[in-house]
């Protein structure tokens, strides 16, 4: 078989699906896709083309388990009005005192040694969440963090956009004094707190702010169900389509050069493949892909919504989702209602699992009217199929290998 018998024998395959994506037509579906560009490779390897196979590079997935942590619990909770101002919410602070009881139930301690609150509001005399008040309250949360510890960040505040030099936006957190001290970068956020934290250590964040799925810069997204994992999927592959050199490529090919052709559908089906063995094995896809491998911490961060979208302040939580027993009832509404699906399972002494409470929580929202779309971010591919846990990691289950 020689390279021009199968470039001929596949091309109104191939670029019947690169033409589709092109012109905008509805393109076949991922599998589709991911079946022709293997065909494809695979008779360029018997044609003596190397390098173009993507089999090798699909990974794989070991069943985990959850492993209790058995160290210290640590938790920083941030709570921002922005009284006085243009900017002014009215439920921050109350998310945090709503959070702290719901927390102590869990484990997590509300002593001075190991719960620090930073708050914006009438009468509190401690610290409040200045840039760099904050900062300093990170760097105590992770300060000589060890593999066995539970951490837990929870922010409720305003969150922000700003342009990245790249292109592209960085996703901020909104300290009480941003328009002269500035914004908490995602960048910044993931070098001071993710990035160190060691192997065996666990990071759990509920960020209820604007734009917050992207505010840690962790690598990976939880997409939901099976429908929205393959639109994701398939979006990525047409970006990715789009990128090619598909134009050159067909004019060096007229001309009797191969090579780019199959350079770019062999980087098109490597890429696809391995999005779709991630993305059907785990259901997430990878949003940071230059974060990959950069956090050896287990940090999951549960977001009030997309990093496109706007995160609501509630007037009065108590009749839009039955909480109480804090002054005042305003508060956000990713932390309402996550409070009262976990003040639930606390009182019923049940379970549920990380994919469940996610889309019950969405589904919550929706119900009420709200938009924001609430994601789950990790900075490694964890099991969402066990149940929600503040103090574990997950690890390989060798029963199951």
């Amino acid at each position: 078989v020689t390279v021009t018998q199968v470039i001929q024998s596949q091309k109104e395959l191939v670029m019947g699906k690169v033409c589709s994506v092109l012109s905008g037509r509805p393109m076949a579906n991922l599998e589709e896709v991911v079946t022709v560009v293997k065909a494809i490779e695979h008779q360029a390897e018997e044609a003596g083309l190397p390098g173009l196979l993507s089999r090798s590079l699909a990974p794989s997935h070991t069943a985990a388990k959850q492993q209790a942590l058995t160290g210290r619990r640590r938790s920083l909770l941030m709570g921002c009005n922005y009284l006085n101002t243009s900017n002014e919410l009215h439920g921050c602070a109350n998310d945090v005192r709503r959070m702290i009881p719901v927390l102590k139930k869990m484990g997590f301690a509300s002593d001075d040694a190991n719960q620090l609150l930073l708050l914006d509001e009438e009468g509190w005399e401690g610290p409040k969440p200045t840039k760099a008040n904050m900062l300093k309250a990170l760097e105590w949360l992770v300060a000589d963090a060890q593999p066995g510890d539970a951490l837990l960040l929870h922010y409720s505040g305003h969150g922000g956009r700003e342009p990245a030099e790249a292109g592209g936006f960085h996703e901020t957190l909104v300290p009480l004094d941003f328009e002269t001290a500035g914004m908490l970068r995602d960048t910044e956020l993931f070098e001071k707190v993710v990035k160190g934290l060691p192997h065996g250590c666990r990071l759990t964040c509920i960020l209820d702010s604007c734009h917050s799925a992207g505010a840690l810069n962790l690598p990976y997204i939880f997409v939901g169900t099976e429908d929205q994992l393959k639109k994701a999927m398939a979006g990525e592959v047409v970006r990715m389509a789009m990128e090619m050199r598909w134009k050159s490529d067909l004019e060096k090919w007229a001309a009797g050069s191969s090579k780019e052709l199959f350079s770019d559908v062999g980087s098109l089906g490597k890429n696809a493949w391995q999005m779709y063995q991630d993305g059907s094995a785990t259901g997430f896809v990878t949003d940071e892909a230059q974060n990959q491998g950069l956090a050896v911490g287990e940090v999951v961060a549960i977001s009030g919504c997309r990093s496109d979208q706007t995160s609501a302040d509630v007037a009065d939580v108590e009749t839009s989702f039955g909480l109480s027993g804090t002054t005042g009832s305003a508060g956000g509404a990713l932390t309402s209602a996550l409070v009262e699906a976990l003040e639930r399972l606390v009182m019923e002494g049940s379970e549920i699992t990380y994919a469940d409470l996610l889309e019950q929580m969405r589904q919550e929202l929706a119900k009420k009217g709200f938009a924001q779309v609430p994601q789950f971010v990790s900075s490694l591919l964890v099991e969402l199929k066990q149940p929600f846990r503040l103090d574990t990691i997950w690890v390989e289950d060798e029963s199951e290998q």
